[in-house]
């Protein structure tokens, strides 16, 4: 399977893993919400595999 795609799985996965956190979870104001650490793992996922997805039609459309 090409990286690109696992990396989209993988962002699903972090994806469905914030909204848990972010539901399941009662944080008072004051308390760190988890949920945001894996929601910013999730879009460095989502734009990594969207430059390796695109990093080849990138370069074609240059020539």
């Amino acid at each position: 399977m090409e990286l690109h795609r696992l990396l989209t799985f993988l962002g699903v996965g972090l994806l469905i893993a914030t909204f848990a956190l972010n539901y399941n979870v009662d944080v008072d104001s004051e308390e760190f919400n988890y949920a945001y650490v894996t929601g910013i793992a999730m879009l460095a996922v989502f734009m990594a595999s969207f430059v390796l997805f695109n990093k080849d039609r990138w370069s074609k459309s240059k020539k």
